[in-house]
């Protein structure tokens, strides 16, 4: 069973997503987690979060040079377990930098594999993740108002982008199409429009918290990579979600993507 002592996590935000974290390598380990991510991050009777994030030591990884400095186990709002989430990749990096854990520069070990995390020496507010390789997946038709063009990549997790031809987003009203392709692709649903070749716009329908998201880290980075791939954005952009908290994304020759935004300690917080 879950337990009832106090526990103690960090909640933080970055770019409009946000995250309870708690360090499992100084409490020990807690068990049925994903049913403790519905109960933390419920928006109304939890303390509310996007997702939370479990910090542990590293296992079976002795032979890795260098080695992660702790691997991390990641759960969305619904208790569903994701394999990266880029915004929360940042979030970790600064919490283990603040706890002792990991030093300015260092890795981290995911379901996604090895993520490595570089910290602003000047301001570490400002936390860079690099996600790996961004990967094609496919190309499919789905008829839109935004376009009927959909591109199917993995930037860790799943991401169905379709570029529109005008700024005209979804909103909320839009929910019941996006949660069909939702569905229908198991994939985060994007729309994203270029206001010029080094800034875009972009909405996620969110996996696991099945509604547009403030902001969505690996969805900023399948967005950058596509838009290079098909000559629409450069490979250094801005990129504005819903937050109007805006991310920088570097795609590499190689596609792979790093993601760099501020993050914010927003409380300490105590669970019974």
């Amino acid at each position: 069973t879950i337990q009832r002592e106090c526990m103690k996590l960090t909640k933080y935000c970055a770019n409009g997503n946000d995250f309870l974290i708690y360090n499992a390598i100084a409490s020990g380990d807690l068990e049925y987690y994903d049913k403790l991510a519905v109960k933390l991050c419920a928006r109304h009777s939890g303390i509310g979060a996007d997702g939370l994030v479990i910090v542990q030591t590293t296992k079976g990884q002795e032979s890795t040079t260098p080695k992660p400095a702790y691997q991390w186990l990641f759960f969305n709002q619904d208790g569903s377990r994701a394999s990266m989430c880029g915004n929360a990749s940042r979030c970790v990096g600064h919490f283990a930098y603040t706890q002792d854990i990991a030093p300015l520069h260092h890795t981290f070990l995911s379901d996604k594999g090895i993520i490595e995390i570089t910290i602003d020496t000047q301001n570490n507010d400002i936390v860079e993740s690099s996600l790996g390789k961004c990967e094609f997946l496919n190309e499919v038709k789905e008829e839109s108002i935004w376009g009927n063009d959909w591109y199917l990549l993995d930037s860790g997790v799943p991401h169905l982008i379709c570029f529109s031809n005008d700024n005209a987003l979804p909103t909320s009203k839009d929910n019941a199409f996006l949660a069909h392709l939702r569905q229908k692709y198991n994939a985060n649903v994007n729309v994203a429009f270029a206001n010029d070749k080094e800034n875009v716009s972009y909405i996620t329908f969110e996996r696991g918290v099945e509604d547009i998201t403030g902001a969505c880290g690996t969805g900023a980075c399948a967005v950058g990579a596509l838009g290079v791939k098909l000559g629409i954005l450069n490979p250094h952009i801005k990129a504005t979600p819903p937050s109007k908290e805006m991310l920088q994304v570097r795609i590499d020759s190689k596609y792979h993507t790093f993601l760099q935004g501020r993050v914010s300690v927003i409380a300490l917080c105590e669970a019974l």
